[in-house]
Protein backbone atom coordinates (compact mmCIF):
# COMPACT_ATOMS: atom_id res chain seq x y z
CA UNK A 1 0.00 0.00 0.00
CA UNK A 2 1.39 3.26 -0.84
CA UNK A 3 0.78 6.45 1.02
CA UNK A 4 0.81 9.94 -0.20
CA UNK A 5 3.95 12.21 0.80
CA UNK A 6 3.88 13.04 4.24
CA UNK A 7 1.00 10.83 5.80
CA UNK A 8 2.69 8.64 8.53
CA UNK A 9 1.66 4.95 9.25
CA UNK A 10 0.95 4.90 13.03
CA UNK A 11 0.72 1.36 15.00
CA UNK A 12 -1.79 1.49 18.17
CA UNK A 13 -0.18 -1.16 20.78
CA UNK A 14 -2.44 -1.67 23.65
CA UNK A 15 -3.48 -4.09 26.44
CA UNK A 16 -3.86 -3.80 30.20
CA UNK A 17 -1.92 -3.07 32.93
CA UNK A 18 1.42 -4.91 33.02
CA UNK A 19 0.83 -6.92 29.72
CA UNK A 20 4.26 -6.44 28.89
CA UNK A 21 3.54 -3.41 25.94
CA UNK A 22 6.50 -1.53 27.00
CA UNK A 23 8.92 -4.40 26.83
CA UNK A 24 8.20 -5.36 23.79
CA UNK A 25 8.86 -2.02 22.29
CA UNK A 26 12.02 -1.89 24.11
CA UNK A 27 12.98 -5.01 22.31
CA UNK A 28 11.95 -4.48 19.37
CA UNK A 29 13.20 -0.76 18.76
CA UNK A 30 17.09 -1.38 18.47
CA UNK A 31 19.74 -0.22 16.36
CA UNK A 32 18.34 0.23 12.65
CA UNK A 33 14.63 -0.55 13.55
CA UNK A 34 14.40 1.98 15.63
CA UNK A 35 15.90 5.02 13.51
CA UNK A 36 13.08 6.17 11.73
CA UNK A 37 10.22 4.96 14.58
CA UNK A 38 8.50 7.99 16.98
CA UNK A 39 7.15 6.20 20.02
CA UNK A 40 4.15 8.50 21.34
CA UNK A 41 4.02 6.72 25.51
CA UNK A 42 -0.09 8.05 26.47
CA UNK A 43 0.91 7.89 30.31
CA UNK A 44 -1.86 7.89 33.32
CA UNK A 45 -1.26 10.17 36.40
CA UNK A 46 0.62 13.32 36.80
CA UNK A 47 4.26 10.84 36.83
CA UNK A 48 4.27 8.53 33.85
CA UNK A 49 7.34 5.70 34.29
CA UNK A 50 6.56 4.11 31.26
CA UNK A 51 8.99 5.72 28.81
CA UNK A 52 11.73 5.31 30.92
CA UNK A 53 11.91 1.38 30.22
CA UNK A 54 12.31 1.97 27.08
CA UNK A 55 15.49 4.60 27.51
CA UNK A 56 16.90 7.76 29.31
CA UNK A 57 14.27 10.46 29.07
CA UNK A 58 14.87 14.05 30.19
CA UNK A 59 11.80 15.87 28.62
CA UNK A 60 8.64 15.38 26.92
CA UNK A 61 10.19 15.00 23.40
CA UNK A 62 13.76 13.53 23.40
CA UNK A 63 16.14 11.94 21.04
CA UNK A 64 16.74 8.49 22.32
CA UNK A 65 20.73 6.59 22.09
CA UNK A 66 19.23 4.36 19.39
CA UNK A 67 17.90 6.82 17.27
CA UNK A 68 14.23 6.44 18.37
CA UNK A 69 12.21 9.61 19.34
CA UNK A 70 10.29 8.78 22.25
CA UNK A 71 6.98 11.29 23.69
CA UNK A 72 5.18 11.40 26.83
CA UNK A 73 1.62 12.54 26.01
CA UNK A 74 -0.26 14.49 29.05
CA UNK A 75 -2.45 16.44 26.78
CA UNK A 76 -5.04 15.65 24.45
CA UNK A 77 -3.41 13.16 21.96
CA UNK A 78 -4.61 15.18 18.65
CA UNK A 79 -2.52 18.29 19.74
CA UNK A 80 0.34 15.81 20.79
CA UNK A 81 0.33 14.60 17.17
CA UNK A 82 -0.23 17.57 15.29
CA UNK A 83 2.58 19.04 17.76
CA UNK A 84 5.11 15.97 16.71
CA UNK A 85 4.07 16.45 12.98
CA UNK A 86 5.28 20.39 13.08
CA UNK A 87 8.54 19.70 15.03
CA UNK A 88 9.47 17.21 12.27
CA UNK A 89 8.43 19.26 9.59
CA UNK A 90 10.84 22.13 11.20
CA UNK A 91 13.72 19.94 11.43
CA UNK A 92 13.74 19.77 15.54
CA UNK A 93 13.69 15.94 15.46
CA UNK A 94 14.31 13.40 12.73
CA UNK A 95 12.19 12.76 9.77
CA UNK A 96 10.61 9.63 11.43
CA UNK A 97 8.57 7.47 8.99
CA UNK A 98 6.98 5.92 11.29
CA UNK A 99 4.74 6.29 14.77
CA UNK A 100 4.22 3.80 17.26
CA UNK A 101 1.84 4.62 20.23
CA UNK A 102 1.51 2.93 23.35
CA UNK A 103 -1.83 3.47 25.44
CA UNK A 104 -2.13 3.67 29.13
CA UNK A 105 -3.07 -0.07 30.62
CA UNK A 106 -6.73 0.92 31.67
CA UNK A 107 -7.48 3.05 27.99
CA UNK A 108 -10.03 1.89 25.57
CA UNK A 109 -8.75 2.02 22.45
CA UNK A 110 -12.53 3.18 20.39
CA UNK A 111 -11.65 6.85 20.87
CA UNK A 112 -8.01 7.39 19.95
CA UNK A 113 -9.47 5.20 16.61
CA UNK A 114 -12.05 7.23 16.18
CA UNK A 115 -9.06 10.52 16.46
CA UNK A 116 -7.03 8.99 13.97
CA UNK A 117 -10.24 8.14 11.59
CA UNK A 118 -12.06 11.47 12.16
CA UNK A 119 -10.46 14.68 12.70
CA UNK A 120 -9.20 16.38 9.09
CA UNK A 121 -6.04 17.35 10.42
CA UNK A 122 -4.49 14.19 12.05
CA UNK A 123 -6.04 12.26 9.20
CA UNK A 124 -4.16 14.15 7.07
CA UNK A 125 -0.93 13.46 8.28
CA UNK A 126 -1.04 10.09 9.87
CA UNK A 127 -3.20 7.10 8.96
CA UNK A 128 -4.04 4.29 11.32
CA UNK A 129 -1.10 1.30 9.94
CA UNK A 130 -2.51 -1.48 12.91
CA UNK A 131 -3.81 -2.55 16.06
CA UNK A 132 -1.67 -4.58 18.26
CA UNK A 133 -3.11 -5.99 21.75
CA UNK A 134 -0.77 -7.65 24.13
CA UNK A 135 -2.50 -10.39 26.41
CA UNK A 136 -1.21 -11.10 29.41
CA UNK A 137 -1.64 -15.22 29.55
CA UNK A 138 -1.10 -15.68 33.25
CA UNK A 139 -3.68 -12.95 34.43
CA UNK A 140 -6.16 -13.03 31.54
CA UNK A 141 -8.55 -14.65 32.45
CA UNK A 142 -9.05 -12.62 36.05
CA UNK A 143 -8.37 -8.99 33.78
CA UNK A 144 -11.26 -10.09 31.52
CA UNK A 145 -13.60 -10.91 34.62
CA UNK A 146 -12.37 -7.82 36.18
CA UNK A 147 -11.59 -4.77 33.60
CA UNK A 148 -14.28 -4.37 30.26
CA UNK A 149 -11.25 -2.54 29.20
CA UNK A 150 -9.65 -5.54 27.97
CA UNK A 151 -12.36 -6.57 26.14
CA UNK A 152 -12.63 -3.25 24.19
CA UNK A 153 -8.98 -3.71 23.67
CA UNK A 154 -9.09 -7.43 22.43
CA UNK A 155 -11.92 -7.10 20.46
CA UNK A 156 -10.02 -3.74 18.52
CA UNK A 157 -7.12 -5.83 17.89
CA UNK A 158 -5.60 -6.70 14.34
CA UNK A 159 -3.30 -8.92 15.84
CA UNK A 160 -3.08 -10.12 18.88
CA UNK A 161 0.23 -10.90 21.17
CA UNK A 162 0.71 -13.30 23.80
CA UNK A 163 2.76 -12.35 26.57
CA UNK A 164 4.54 -13.97 29.46
CA UNK A 165 4.10 -17.74 27.89
CA UNK A 166 6.71 -19.00 29.46
CA UNK A 167 4.47 -18.74 32.84
CA UNK A 168 1.88 -21.14 31.93
CA UNK A 169 0.98 -24.57 30.89
CA UNK A 170 0.83 -25.66 27.50
CA UNK A 171 -2.45 -26.80 27.89
CA UNK A 172 -3.29 -23.10 29.28
CA UNK A 173 -1.97 -21.44 26.44
CA UNK A 174 -3.86 -23.80 24.13
CA UNK A 175 -6.79 -22.90 26.07
CA UNK A 176 -6.01 -18.71 25.64
CA UNK A 177 -5.23 -19.10 22.25
CA UNK A 178 -8.79 -20.49 21.21
CA UNK A 179 -10.52 -18.36 23.29
CA UNK A 180 -8.76 -15.04 22.23
CA UNK A 181 -9.45 -16.36 18.30
CA UNK A 182 -13.21 -16.84 19.50
CA UNK A 183 -13.56 -13.65 20.95
CA UNK A 184 -11.83 -12.11 18.06
CA UNK A 185 -11.60 -14.08 15.02
CA UNK A 186 -10.45 -10.74 12.94
CA UNK A 187 -7.41 -10.89 14.54
CA UNK A 188 -4.17 -12.72 14.22
CA UNK A 189 -3.43 -14.63 17.50
CA UNK A 190 0.51 -14.54 17.93
CA UNK A 191 3.16 -16.06 20.85
CA UNK A 192 5.31 -13.48 22.23
CA UNK A 193 8.78 -13.77 20.59
CA UNK A 194 12.50 -13.28 21.42
CA UNK A 195 13.11 -12.95 17.02
CA UNK A 196 13.02 -9.29 16.32
CA UNK A 197 12.18 -9.76 12.65
CA UNK A 198 8.70 -11.78 13.94
CA UNK A 199 8.15 -8.91 16.04
CA UNK A 200 8.63 -6.16 13.71
CA UNK A 201 6.47 -7.98 11.18
CA UNK A 202 4.05 -7.87 13.97
CA UNK A 203 4.21 -4.13 14.62
CA UNK A 204 4.61 -2.69 11.43
CA UNK A 205 2.97 -4.95 8.93
CA UNK A 206 -0.19 -2.68 7.97
CA UNK A 207 -3.19 -4.66 9.46
CA UNK A 208 -4.69 -5.03 5.31
CA UNK A 209 -1.94 -6.46 3.96
CA UNK A 210 -2.59 -9.45 1.80
CA UNK A 211 -1.26 -11.60 3.78
CA UNK A 212 -2.89 -11.05 6.75
CA UNK A 213 -6.25 -11.24 4.86
CA UNK A 214 -5.58 -14.33 3.36
CA UNK A 215 -5.10 -15.74 6.80
CA UNK A 216 -8.61 -14.15 7.56
CA UNK A 217 -10.29 -15.85 4.52
CA UNK A 218 -9.05 -19.28 5.37
CA UNK A 219 -10.66 -19.23 8.45
CA UNK A 220 -13.50 -18.84 7.02
CA UNK A 221 -15.97 -20.65 8.71
CA UNK A 222 -18.97 -20.02 11.08
CA UNK A 223 -17.24 -18.57 14.48
CA UNK A 224 -20.57 -18.10 16.07
CA UNK A 225 -20.81 -21.23 17.60
CA UNK A 226 -16.90 -21.55 19.18
CA UNK A 227 -17.80 -18.06 20.16
CA UNK A 228 -20.67 -19.16 22.41
CA UNK A 229 -18.96 -21.92 23.78
CA UNK A 230 -15.80 -19.94 24.81
CA UNK A 231 -17.14 -16.92 25.80
CA UNK A 232 -17.94 -18.09 29.28
CA UNK A 233 -20.60 -16.24 30.75
CA UNK A 234 -19.44 -14.65 34.21
CA UNK A 235 -21.00 -12.55 36.69
CA UNK A 236 -19.04 -9.18 35.12
CA UNK A 237 -18.81 -10.38 31.83
CA UNK A 238 -20.54 -10.30 28.38
CA UNK A 239 -21.18 -12.52 26.35
CA UNK A 240 -19.45 -11.79 22.63
CA UNK A 241 -20.34 -13.65 19.78
CA UNK A 242 -18.93 -13.57 16.08
CA UNK A 243 -19.71 -14.72 12.76
CA UNK A 244 -18.62 -14.83 9.43
CA UNK A 245 -20.75 -13.57 7.14
CA UNK A 246 -20.35 -14.86 2.81
CA UNK A 247 -22.32 -13.25 0.12
CA UNK A 248 -21.60 -14.74 -3.21
CA UNK A 249 -22.99 -12.36 -5.67
CA UNK A 250 -21.19 -9.32 -6.25
CA UNK A 251 -21.83 -6.26 -4.36
CA UNK A 252 -23.62 -3.01 -5.53
CA UNK A 253 -21.04 -0.42 -3.69
CA UNK A 254 -23.27 2.30 -3.42
CA UNK A 255 -26.64 -0.46 -1.70
CA UNK A 256 -23.73 -1.71 0.40
CA UNK A 257 -22.63 1.23 1.76
CA UNK A 258 -25.55 2.71 2.33
CA UNK A 259 -26.95 -0.82 4.29
CA UNK A 260 -23.77 -0.50 6.37
CA UNK A 261 -24.23 2.86 7.27
CA UNK A 262 -27.60 2.62 8.55
CA UNK A 263 -26.65 -0.83 10.23
CA UNK A 264 -23.86 0.84 12.40
CA UNK A 265 -25.76 3.92 13.25
CA UNK A 266 -28.57 1.63 14.54
CA UNK A 267 -26.22 -1.14 16.18
CA UNK A 268 -22.80 0.18 16.16
CA UNK A 269 -22.81 -0.14 20.05
CA UNK A 270 -23.51 -4.09 19.59
CA UNK A 271 -20.76 -4.50 16.69
CA UNK A 272 -17.38 -4.34 18.05
CA UNK A 273 -15.34 -5.30 15.60
CA UNK A 274 -16.06 -5.75 11.45
CA UNK A 275 -13.29 -6.82 9.27
CA UNK A 276 -13.66 -8.98 5.86
CA UNK A 277 -13.06 -8.98 1.48
CA UNK A 278 -15.57 -7.29 -0.25
CA UNK A 279 -16.44 -8.15 -3.90
CA UNK A 280 -18.09 -4.90 -5.74
CA UNK A 281 -19.73 -4.84 -9.24
CA UNK A 282 -17.05 -3.82 -11.69
CA UNK A 283 -13.70 -3.97 -9.64
CA UNK A 284 -11.12 -6.80 -10.35
CA UNK A 285 -9.52 -7.03 -6.87
CA UNK A 286 -11.11 -6.99 -3.42
CA UNK A 287 -12.32 -4.19 -1.17
CA UNK A 288 -10.77 -4.16 2.44
CA UNK A 289 -13.14 -3.09 5.28
CA UNK A 290 -12.54 -2.16 8.98
CA UNK A 291 -14.73 -1.38 11.35
CA UNK A 292 -14.79 -0.36 15.15
CA UNK A 293 -18.27 0.22 16.30
CA UNK A 294 -19.49 2.91 15.08
CA UNK A 295 -16.23 4.10 13.23
CA UNK A 296 -14.95 2.90 9.58
CA UNK A 297 -11.21 2.69 8.37
CA UNK A 298 -10.56 4.31 4.74
CA UNK A 299 -11.64 1.51 2.51
CA UNK A 300 -8.29 -0.07 0.61
CA UNK A 301 -8.50 -1.85 -3.32
CA UNK A 302 -6.54 -4.43 -4.05
CA UNK A 303 -5.44 -5.16 -7.11
CA UNK A 304 -5.84 -9.31 -6.72
CA UNK A 305 -7.41 -11.48 -4.09
CA UNK A 306 -5.52 -13.66 -1.71
CA UNK A 307 -6.83 -16.55 -2.57
CA UNK A 308 -9.15 -18.72 -4.83
CA UNK A 309 -12.83 -17.52 -3.05
CA UNK A 310 -13.83 -13.97 -4.86
CA UNK A 311 -16.66 -13.24 -2.59
CA UNK A 312 -17.75 -10.84 0.19
CA UNK A 313 -16.50 -12.63 3.53
CA UNK A 314 -16.92 -10.42 6.73
CA UNK A 315 -16.33 -11.41 10.32
CA UNK A 316 -18.71 -9.59 12.84
CA UNK A 317 -17.68 -9.63 16.63
CA UNK A 318 -20.80 -8.72 17.67
CA UNK A 319 -22.97 -8.38 21.59
CA UNK A 320 -26.47 -8.99 21.60
CA UNK A 321 -26.37 -9.75 17.57
CA UNK A 322 -25.97 -12.40 15.54
CA UNK A 323 -24.97 -12.90 12.39
CA UNK A 324 -27.78 -14.71 10.98
CA UNK A 325 -29.61 -11.35 11.50
CA UNK A 326 -27.15 -8.76 10.24
CA UNK A 327 -27.13 -11.17 7.22
CA UNK A 328 -30.37 -11.59 6.93
CA UNK A 329 -31.01 -7.13 7.46
CA UNK A 330 -28.44 -7.34 4.17
CA UNK A 331 -30.77 -8.95 2.15
CA UNK A 332 -33.87 -7.53 2.79
CA UNK A 333 -32.68 -4.55 2.03
CA UNK A 334 -31.13 -5.32 -0.90
CA UNK A 335 -34.44 -6.74 -1.98
CA UNK A 336 -36.93 -4.13 -0.98
CA UNK A 337 -34.56 -1.57 -3.38
CA UNK A 338 -34.52 -4.15 -6.19
CA UNK A 339 -38.44 -4.50 -5.94
CA UNK A 340 -39.88 -2.14 -8.93
CA UNK A 341 -41.66 0.27 -7.97
CA UNK A 342 -46.20 0.61 -7.78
Amino acid sequence: MSLAYDVIPLTLVTGFLGSGKSTLLADVLKGEAARDTAVLVNELGAVGLDHLLMGEVETQTVLLDNGCICCSIRGELKDALAALFSRRARGEVPPFSRVVLETTGLATPAPIIATLLADPVIRSHYTLNATITVVDALNAAQQRARHPEWLAQLTAADRILISKVDLVTRADLARLSCDLASLNPAADVVLRSTDTDVLLDLLFAPASSPGLISRLGAHSVDFSATGRRLAHRGEHERLIESSCIRIDEPLDWQVFTLWFTMLLNRHGDKILRVKGLLAIEGTDGPAVLHAVQHLVHPVLHLDTWPDEIRATRLVFITEGLEGKQIEASYRRFRSALEEPAT
